[in-house]
């Protein structure tokens, strides 16, 4: 029998089986995960339950874009005055089009994920919006062209091989799709982007509930979640706080590598234990970024080793270690790391402005 953990600062192995689980298909139903692990349903969702309202882990769900080729994901790179740093942070952080607000080491102070409706959009959040908050000194936009590996990806990778059969037995309902295979024959309603924000919050929610939350028919919901998930138009995720899962850090390295060279990227992605993202951009010497996690500080060597063995077509250009992440895809998170509020992702809401 399995006894449940009291304290939600512990994982135990069961908890993050189960959070490996929900990875793998954050809507899964309690039963599909009980019978990966082998445990009763209702102690799995009891289970969930704790962790999510302790803010160790969640399910959030996003918009793949605006639903036009012409969407814009970037990462934006910004410095500030030394004793505004953190209120710049918090502030930012509050943005919609803010998807994600890391203080990092290296050249930046704050590294910014913003997702936006096209370049146009972006010149006057970074001219207008950014430049207008005082203490920000400057910053440098790299704009996102391919998706080889992100975030919705990465995996805790505690199931054994029979426990990932039993969740993945069914076709992937739920899967991110890179920048040139998206969806962009429709662009999103009023009816789509008030279900999206909804399942931002908890997207876990049943059908019942977006019934409610929305105020739209349950026949709708259905229709409109299946149209989303099938043209790949919605991407669900299941987080949980890092320093908790034991991959407590994470070093962004920016390289470059020739663009006809897929070997390398391939290596990257498929070879370099601890890869969370993997992304082609464009905007400056730099045209490959990467994210990867790791156990402590003291593996960084051994990364950067791992990497010139496995990657050897990657010219390291620079690299920043996350100090601390203050929002995580749409998810304020505390000292911990841990879910301590949502901002929701309205990517299609007008650029903040500055009084």
């Amino acid at each position: 029998m399995i006894e449940e953990t009291q304290d939600s600062a512990v994982l135990d192995d069961v908890d993050l089986a189960l959070i490996n689980c929900l990875q793998l298909d954050p809507r899964a139903s309690w039963r599909t995960v009980g019978d990966a692990l082998k445990v009763d349903p209702v102690t799995v969702a009891r289970r969930w339950q704790r962790l999510q309202d302790s803010g160790t882990a969640w399910v959030s769900a996003r918009a793949t874009g605006h639903g036009r080729p012409e969407s814009c994901l970037a990462f934006v790179e910004v410095d500030c005055t030394t004793s505004n740093a953190l209120t710049i942070a918090e502030r930012l952080a509050r943005w919609p089009h803010v998807l994600s607000v890391e203080h990092t080491s290296g050249p930046g102070d704050l590294t910014l994920l913003v997702e936006v409706r096209d370049m146009a959009f972006l010149s006057r959040f970074l001219l207008r919006s950014l430049a207008s908050v005082p203490g920000i000194v400057s910053s440098r936009a790299h704009l996102v062209t391919e998706v080889f590996a992100i975030g919705d990806d990465w995996k805790l990778q505690v199931l054994d091989a029979a426990q990932r059969a039993t969740m993945t037995d069914r076709p992937v309902r739920y899967k991110y799709a890179p920048t040139d295979q998206r969806h962009h024959g429709k662009t999103f309603d009023a009816v789509d982007r008030q279900l999206i924000l909804k399942l931002g919050e908890d997207g876990r929610s049943s059908i019942a509930e977006l019934t409610v939350g929305t105020g739209l028919s349950e026949s709708t919901v259905r229709r409109r979640l299946a149209e989303l998930t099938s043209r790949n138009q919605i991407v669900f995720r299941c987080d949980v706080s890092l320093p908790l899962s034991g991959w407590p850090l994470v070093t962004w390295v920016w390289g470059y590598v020739d663009p006809t060279d897929r070997s390398t990227i391939r290596a990257l992605v498929e070879r370099v234990p601890g890869t969370r993202v993997c992304m082609r951009i464009s905007g400056g010497r730099a045209n490959t970024l990467l994210a990867i996690a790791a156990h402590s500080l003291r593996e960084t060597p051994i990364t950067e080793v791992q990497l010139a063995q496995e990657a050897p077509g990657l010219v390291v250009l620079n690299r920043s270690v996350v100090l601390r992440s203050m929002k995580r895809v749409g998810r304020l998170l505390d000292d911990e790391g841990k879910s301590a509020g949502v901002v929701p992702m309205d990517i299609w809401a007008e650029a903040p402005e500055i009084e």
